[in-house]
């Protein structure tokens, strides 16, 4: 959380790309849907290569795309 916290006071407009693994993301996605952690493994599957997508706004977080791994179809 402090991470997150300190990326939108460095950075608090435009667009913030941050890569990671699936572990981290699934953990991100929990943080943003306030999910406790022992749902952390419950679908969806993240695969690797896959684009989230998260709005970080004053209200809550808006996930606008979760896990898309249609680029690994082309």
């Amino acid at each position: 959380m402090k991470v997150l916290e300190r990326i939108q006071v460095d950075y608090p407009n435009g667009n913030i790309l941050i890569v990671t693994h699936s572990v981290m993301i699934k953990s991100l996605l929990s943080i943003f849907k306030d999910l406790p952690i022992v749902e952390l493994w419950q679908p969806p599957f993240i695969h690797d290569t896959s684009l989230t997508i998260v709005e970080l706004g004053e209200n809550a977080p808006r996930i606008v795309i979760e896990g898309d791994i249609s680029h690994k179809h082309l």
